[in-house]
């Protein structure tokens, strides 16, 4: 069996290995080292008269070489991964500046501009609208259609006092009743420009969208974007593609977790 030089050199120089595939390398050639020790051990002071059975140690390199051979797919795997992530936060920075859709009810109030939209499952007897500040006090209020269906709005950010807030980040609530005065849960989406896009190791790229100057922020993964607006229109091939990306990303990151899981042998049965 080969025994990778690099991470046998690794080791012996006390760095830390980058990636888990790396750390189990290292691991694997300094228990290897030890094996073939006390085999050799084991052989050397044996009985001519009774030899050891060549089976078991034979297994036990067998048992290694899957080990290897585990270790060099998990390496891979991390640079598919790593290679997937970088051409999507590549193809992403295609966003800077433009408009997205996401799911939530986190607003980012923009050049005192904010853009959300919700949807009735069903008819409403009464919709109110609140508009909260980071401190979670009502700044504005309205009454909202209470058809059935999707509804836009736009927010210019002034308050129920008619003062222009700051920008930032704000929570959109839409409170929605029947005619039985049951609730009614909407479906919220918010709209942002996005500011920067950051490539985050658990969830792949992440489109920030950045409000005001204190550093308020809403960050979303790439692929769990809605839509994308670009000049009014809605780039759905490079957004599907950016979601298809993301898809598999996330499946081989899922991967390599489920490789690295310890196994725990069974006891053989008496």
């Amino acid at each position: 069996m080969a025994v990778d030089a690099t991470s046998a050199a690794a080791s012996s120089s006390g760095s830390t290995p980058s990636t888990k595939s790396d750390a189990g390398r290292t691991s694997l050639t300094s228990n290897f080292n030890t094996f073939l020790t006390m085999l050799t051990t084991q052989l050397k002071h044996q009985d001519p008269l009774s030899p050891m059975d060549s089976t078991q140690f034979t297994s036990q390199l067998v048992q290694y070489a899957g080990v290897e051979q585990q270790i060099n797919t998990n390496s891979n795997l991390e640079k598919l991964l790593t290679f997937q992530q970088n051409t999507q936060t590549a193809q992403s920075v295609s966003y800077l500046g433009e408009s997205v859709e996401m799911a939530g009810d986190q607003l980012p109030v923009q050049s005192h501009s904010g853009t959300f939209s919700y949807t009735l499952p069903v008819a409403a007897n009464s919709c109110d609208i609140q508009i909260k500040d980071s401190a979670g006090t009502v700044v504005y209020k309205t009454t909202g259609d209470m058809t059935v269906g999707r509804h836009d709005l736009a927010w210019n950010g002034v308050d129920s006092s008619g003062k222009t807030l700051d920008d930032g980040i704000y929570t959109v609530s839409v409170i929605a009743k029947d005619k039985d005065g049951k609730s009614i849960t909407p479906t919220m989406t918010t709209f942002g420009q996005v500011t920067k896009v950051t490539n985050d190791a658990t969830n792949g790229t992440v489109l920030e969208m950045g409000a005001g100057s204190k550093g308020a922020k809403v960050s979303v993964p790439v692929g769990k974007v809605l839509g994308v607006n670009a000049d009014n229109t809605l780039v759905n091939a490079q957004l599907t593609a950016a979601q298809a990306q993301y898809q598999a990303s996330a499946a081989v990151y899922k991967a390599i977790q489920e490789m690295n899981k310890p196994k725990t042998d069974t006891p053989a049965t008496p």
